[in-house]
């Protein structure tokens, strides 16, 4: 018999909604005859003999910079259990007023403090996505409170934005920070964060080792590469002419599943005539997608050649004419170099130095 969790808290022990938050859980909600479960300053769990004990079971943190607010989420798998809300196994999500929130997602989207699933589910690899919420720009940590009984399945935190894969055990921590760059103050999110529960005889879901946006003759050369890939069902290029608002320039099957490495391109015969935005797409059967981090680049100008491209070091222009003024801007369009041809139109430039990864680009001017 499944036995549910409770909340101490008064409110909870007269059958309402319980009001308590919680600086190591989070706000939460239950509903039904077993009661109401809030994430409150104390959380009994009535387990129903050793099965509940031996029952896989994952405890998730999220901590601001410093300890002092944090929420946390709670992911197990039970039989009886099902992928929606199920009113005898979930905990809806509560938000918290201070702006600090993490939950899971159900397949339709819908936020939970405590998501019961069934155990079948780990016979394949699944993800869960995360809902995370923070109020002001600074250091967050993603940290691992509970991790028990899921071998021989592997759990891994992924981050979308970052192209980056954690595996986790108990203590694991994961920490990403949001600037003035990369957000406008206050971030949500529920696409960026996933876990991925992953049997041992099973690849990791796709991969993304690389992706790169290139000037070729024929035109903008857009390549990258997988290293596994699970249940992919392709990828979709997108171009931009701001970087905000992409549109979507092709697309190219995936490999389905798959252990070995694997390659793939798209050309964009008619890049944009100024500095232009790619990003990657990638879309699974099942509909779920992530997205690369973005390629700045802009074609040469007309006539002009450049090798060798892409370089780390000093690199040589033709065609640009006899004593012609060449600059050099970085992927924002800031000038970073200016230099001056030879007599027969070549002419020679140096990087400088700690100019960061990325595309660079360069354009004759008037003198």
């Amino acid at each position: 018999m499944k036995l549910p969790y409770f909340c101490a808290c008064a409110a909870s022990r007269a059958g309402g909604y319980c009001p308590c938050t919680c600086l190591a859980t989070g706000s939460s909600r239950r509903g039904g005859a077993a009661g109401r479960l809030a994430s409150g300053l104390l959380l009994l769990t009535l387990l129903g003999g050793a099965a509940h004990a031996q029952r896989p079971d994952l405890r998730l943190g999220l901590v601001a910079s410093g300890g002092t607010d944090a929420d946390s989420a709670a992911v197990y798998f039970e039989p009886g259990a099902t992928p929606g809300f199920d009113i005898d196994f979930d905990a809806g999500k509560l938000l918290n007023p201070s702006g600090l929130n993490l939950a899971s997602l159900t397949v339709d989207g819908q936020q939970l403090a405590t998501n019961g699933l069934p155990p079948s589910l780990l016979g394949n690899p699944l993800a869960v996505s995360l809902y995370v919420t923070v109020p002001a720009y600074g250091t967050y940590t993603l940290q691992v409170g509970k991790l028990a009984n899921f071998a021989p399945t592997a759990v891994y935190l992924t981050d979308a934005l970052l192209q980056t894969t954690a595996l986790l055990a108990p203590g694991t921590a994961y920490a990403f920070e949001l600037t003035a760059a990369n957000t406008s103050g206050t971030y949500a999110t529920s696409t960026r964060f996933a876990l991925q529960f992953v049997p041992s005889a099973a690849p990791l879901p796709v991969t993304l080792t690389r992706f790169t946006a290139e000037v070729r003759p024929r035109g903008m050369q857009l390549a990258w590469g997988t290293a596994t890939e699970w249940h992919s069902a392709y990828f979709a290029v997108e171009r931009s002419v701001d970087g905000q608002a992409f549109a979507e320039l092709g697309r190219v099957a995936a490999a389905g599943s798959s252990g070995q490495p694997r390659d793939y391109a798209l050309l964009d015969a008619q890049p944009l005539a100024g500095v232009g935005y790619y990003r990657l797409r990638q879309v699974d059967l099942d509909g779920s997608l992530s997205y690369s981090p973005v390629r700045v680049v802009a074609p040469a100008p007309q006539g002009l050649t450049l090798f060798p491209n892409p370089a780390h070091a000093p690199v040589t222009l033709l065609d640009a004419g006899p004593q012609g003024l060449v600059q050099i801007l970085d992927g924002r369009g800031r000038l970073v170099a200016i230099t001056t041809a030879d007599a027969t139109g070549r002419a020679h430039v140096v990087l400088p130095a700690g100019l960061a990864g990325g595309s660079t680009w360069c354009r004759r001017a008037r003198k």
